[in-house]
Order: C-alpha cells, then structure tokens, then sequence
C-alpha cells in the first residue's frame, strides 16, 4: 500500500457497495476508522504497512485495483484481535475473505495459494509430505498421510477454485 496521488480517475465508487453486498461484510459500513483493529493487529507490528484501518478507508474510496492486488490482503493471521477490539463490532477478518475472493476471480491470487489448491487436489493435504516424514510413520505404525484429494477436488472444481490462476 503506497502513498501515492489518489486520482479520482482510478476511483471505482460501486467497489465498497461490491464488498458491503456480502452479508458477512456489511458491517464494514460501520466503520469509522479509529485504528483499535490496527493497533492491536499482530501483522501489523511486523509489517507497519499492513493496516487494516487503511484497507477499509482504501475500499470505502474506491481504490479496487489497488486493494485487491495488494498482498495484504493475504497477510491475515485470523487471531481476529481486529473483531475483538472494535468499538463498532466489524469482522474485519470477513471483509478480508469477501476481498481474496474477489481477488481471486479477477486473477490477483498468490502464486503459492494457487499452487497449495493444486496440491490439495492431487493428494488432499495442503503441504507435500517429506519422504523422511513417510518413513517415520511407518516406523511408528501409523497410517499413511499419503492419500488422493478426490473428495477436495470435487469440491474445489465444484466452487471453480481450480480455475483461478495466479498474478502474472
């Protein structure tokens, strides 16, 4: 997120009506941007940039190309001390979600989540399995992580995730 000239321009005014549709971000409109999410965000502590007050002033002004391919988005670490600190009870952490999706449709989705979907196809678990973890298992008598994302295919193909592509 840069500090950059906003140009009236590049302003999208439906973007926050295209956000705020989602029921479960509605109520960013009640927003007035104090800063409690920002100052107790753990991501923001180590990334200063990561705030989410500036995202949702950001998505209130129209700024859409700059919000949805921004990597912050993606930043979250879902503690949601955000929610819990908010003196007007926005679920920030649902706003977040409402824009990855919409991110991702519009092709602004991380190479690695792309590639961790693909990988939850093919063998149903978010991570590869280091042969030395295989090995050890067996050694323990316990049951295979190996196995066929059969079940997360379906699913993924069912809501169209396998059709997203990562950022060029």
């Amino acid at each position: 997120m840069s500090n950059k000239i906003i140009r009236t321009a590049e302003l999208d005014p439906n973007f926050k009506f295209e956000v705020t549709a989602h029921e479960s971000a509605r109520d960013l409109n009640y927003c007035f941007a104090c800063g409690s999410c920002s100052a107790g965000c753990p991501i923001h502590e180590v990334f200063p940039d990561y705030n989410p007050r500036k995202l949702a002033k950001m998505i209130k002004l129209g700024l859409r190309k700059e919000v949805l391919s921004s990597d912050y988005i993606w930043y979250c670490a879902t503690c949601r001390t955000c929610e819990q600190r908010c003196p007007q009870k926005v679920s920030f952490f649902n706003v977040l979600n409402v824009l990855k999706n919409i991110a991702a449709k519009e092709g602004y989705a991380p190479t690695a989540w792309v590639e961790q979907t693909k990988q939850v196809m093919q063998t149903g678990i978010v991570f590869p399995i280091e042969e030395t973890c295989v090995k050890k298992r067996e050694q323990l008598s316990l049951p295979s992580l190996k196995g066929e994302g059969k079940k997360a295919k379906k699913l993924i193909e069912t809501t169209g995730l396998d059709e997203i592509e990562s950022r060029g």
